[in-house]
């Protein structure tokens, strides 16, 4: 999404350098999706059939809610799956969820806010250690924050980074 790369960022200075290098580049508008698209997408995530009423259902909401923004259908879902709205039911095994709450959830309007609701779901000291690191750039090596973090242990920040979804080195 061309609106979404700001021109400091490393592929819009990668993509600048092949113009210049006279390398032919496709450029492709990518739009929101259908709610027609939106429903396999929604199905195919939950394993589900697209053909489902509850399915198409929980689809059309998620769309109605997201404008039909890849991005923020998958972030929706995942908030929904994170707040057990939308939880696996082993007695049946599929998804099940309750349709008047996912219509009442409210959607944040961009991916900063995404990111804020997430990080405000983390542990405490998950987001402790993120302010630690977040001192030392966008990527970072775990042992110079465990060397301030002492107190927790690298396999909780490990399984809670990993449940969020945060990919570190090292």
């Amino acid at each position: 999404r061309e609106d979404e790369v700001p021109d400091h960022h490393p592929l819009a200075f990668h993509i600048r350098e092949l113009e210049e290098m006279s390398v032919s580049i496709t450029k492709m508008r990518i739009g929101n999706l259908s709610v027609n698209y939106a429903i396999p997408l929604v199905a195919e995530a939950l394993g589900m059939d697209d053909d489902d009423s509850k399915v198409k259902s929980l689809a059309e909401a998620i769309h109605r809610k997201t404008g039909g923004n890849p991005f923020f259908m998958l972030m929706f879902l995942r908030s929904l799956c994170d707040e057990k709205l939308l939880k696996y039911n082993f007695g049946v095994v599929k998804w099940t969820w309750d349709e008047d709450a996912v219509n009442s959830k409210i959607v944040t309007e961009n991916v900063a806010s995404v990111l804020v609701n997430k990080m405000n779901r983390l542990q405490e000291e998950t987001q402790r250690m993120l302010m630690v690191a977040s001192c030392l750039g966008a990527t970072f090596r775990l042992s110079p924050v465990m060397t301030v973090m002492k107190h927790i242990s690298q396999v909780e920040m490990r399984d809670s980074m990993r449940a969020s979804m945060i990919s570190v080195s090292g």
